[in-house]
Formats: structure tokens, sequence, C-alpha cells
């Protein structure tokens, strides 16, 4: 994948550069908001709210100290010091290496989406220049007709190898921050009633982290549909009638090539977009519903 950017890049004009940079500026600015959004929430939840709660008194007279992931271990009491702290310290830091794991799959699925959008931006370009200029001899046409052809090609063939490497990333976070979301609800729902102020804003935050993190990776998907939708659009407005009516035939077949929209799927379960996005908010408020009316 990083070949096929790197040549891209450096078989490019200034121009077709100057729109890779402004999608890499764009990737750059959503990957810091999103891994700003995980670190943050997830500090507040291994750190502030363990720190925060008192400790549990059992009535054998013995102190439970809260960790932020309860934890049993059968060969050492992780309750005294100094196994309580290390323990407390390494399970916050596994926590922040999972939020960095996160921020690097939203980049590498960033990353692959709007490289693929300014990829279609260049065809499309490709496609008006074809058109636009009819005073083009029918062999300089038939030059750029083959490499309109071989572009689109190129073009499918990085979304596809993308499209391996990102249907998993995205199927499991938006199988998570859908699970999430529910049971945050929930336990929205009883601490309010329970009146922990401090368990009520950490849930808050970390509902609104779990849900940006799906709004962020649909709205990624969405980016990519948006951009493949204008190619269609590109193509049926083309004025195919300058060209001679050989050149014009595979015109056509770029019209019906253009009509199967590029999209990024979760493992070709459901599209990634922001209507899926809406589906599993539906989903989760549903789950949620189901649980509070159980409990």
């Amino acid at each position: 994948m990083c070949v096929c950017i790197r040549n891209d890049w450096l078989h490019s004009t200034e121009e077709n550069r100057r729109l890779f940079r402004e999608n890499a500026k764009i990737g750059e600015r959503v990957v810091f908001i999103a891994a700003f959004t995980l670190y943050s929430g997830g500090f507040c939840y291994r750190t502030i709210l363990p720190l925060t709660r008192s400790s549990i008194v059992l009535p054998n007279n013995i102190t439970i100290r809260i960790l932020p992931s309860p934890t049993y271990f059968p060969f050492i009491n992780e309750q005294i010091t100094p196994y309580y702290e290390i323990i407390f310290v390494l399970q916050v830091l596994s926590g922040f290496c999972i939020y960095t794991v996160f921020s690097g799959a939203i980049g590498i699925m960033m990353m692959i989406c709007l490289h693929t959008c300014g990829l279609i931006r260049i065809l499309m370009d490709k496609l008006v220049d074809l058109t636009d200029k009819s005073n083009t001899s029918e062999e300089i046409i038939q030059e750029k007709m083959a490499n309109i052809v071989e572009y689109h090609g190129k073009i499918k063939k990085f979304l596809s190898n993308g499209q391996q490497l990102s249907e998993y990333i995205s199927f499991l976070e938006l199988f998570n921050g859908a699970g999430i979301v529910c049971l945050i609800g929930y336990a929205v729902i009883v601490e309010w009633e329970n009146l922990n102020t401090v368990t009520i804003v950490v849930c808050f935050t970390l509902l609104t982290t779990f849900t940006f993190t799906c709004y962020t990776i649909c709205s990624i998907g969405q980016l990519l549909l948006d951009e493949s939708n204008n190619l269609a659009q590109t193509c049926a407005t083309l004025n195919w009638y300058r060209l001679p009516m050989k050149q014009a035939r595979y015109v056509v077949l770029m019209m019906i090539m253009s009509n199967d929209p590029m999209k990024l799927t979760a493992v070709k379960v459901m599209d990634v977009s922001l209507s899926t996005f809406s589906d599993i908010m539906k989903a989760s408020m549903g789950y949620l519903n189901i649980l509070r009316n159980v409990t």
C-alpha cells in the first residue's frame, strides 16, 4: 500500500501533489481529533473513575481497592502494596496501548480512503480534459482513452488491496463501538438512579468517545462513496458527442463501469457509510431499551 502511494506521488504532477497534500492534512486533523477523543475517554475511565470511587469493605473486614479492570491473580494478592500500584499502572498503560492501536487503525482507513478519493478526482480531470478538446487528433484521443481505462483499473486494484486490510478494522471498530455504546448507556441509567455524579460524567465521556469513533469511521466510508458518485455524475455529463464514434463507445463503457460505486465494506456484512452509522445507533438504542426493560 505504501509503495503504491509513494509511486503515485512520484509520478504525479504538481497540481495532483497539491491535491494529495490537502487530503493528507484533512486526514491528519481527523486522526488527531479521534486519537485525542480516545485518549481522553480512556484516561477518565482508567484513571479518574477508579481513583474517585471508594474502596469496598467486605463483611469479613477485608478492603478491596478498585482497579481500572477488575482482576484476580491466584498467586499474588493484588490488593497489597506494591502489587496494587504496579497492576494499576500496567492496566493504565495497556489501555493507552489499545487506544494507540485504535487510532492507528483509523489512520490506516483514512489514508486508504483519502488517497483513493484523490485518485478519483485525478481520473475525473482526465475525463473532462478528454472531451473538452474537440480538435484533438484521433491518435491522441486513443492514447488518452487507454490511459484513462488503465488509471481506472489502477484505482480499483488499489481500493481492493486496501479493502482487504480495512474491512476487518472497520467491522471490529463498528461492532465494538455499537456494543460499548449500548452498555455505557445502560450504565448511565443505573448511575443516574444512584446519583453518582463522577461516574455519570465519565460514562458520558466514554459514550461521546465511542459514538464519535463510529461516526468517524462511517464518515471515512461516506467520503469515498460521495467521490465515487461524483465520478459517476461526471461520466454521465461528459461531452461524448465531441469524440469520434469509435472512441465515444469507450466513454459509454466508462459510464457503465462508474455506476458500480467504489465503497468500503465491513467484511462484506455492511457498507461503511453514514446510513450505517444511523443503523448502528438505532440498534444500540434498541438493545439498550431491551436491557432497561429486562432489569
